[in-house]
């Protein structure tokens, strides 16, 4: 999950900084998809580590809770 997040954080950085709206676009695609990979590691960490449930399950309902 840290490459992937890394990758979004080089795609993003990158389209932050070129002029070419055409190429700024293709990054931020790319960094979707990276963003989409993260998903998919998540969803399997929910999936399989009851312990990772637990604490994504008690952190949502405190932020709901605010």
């Amino acid at each position: 999950m840290i490459a992937e997040l890394d990758a979004v954080n080089i795609y993003e950085q990158m389209a932050n900084l070129t002029k070419n709206e055409e190429i700024r676009k293709i990054l931020l695609d790319v960094a979707r998809e990276e963003k989409i990979h993260v998903a998919m590691f998540e969803i399997v960490l929910l999936q399989t580590d009851s312990e990772f449930l637990k604490i994504y399950v008690d952190y949502s309902l405190a932020r709901a809770k605010r």
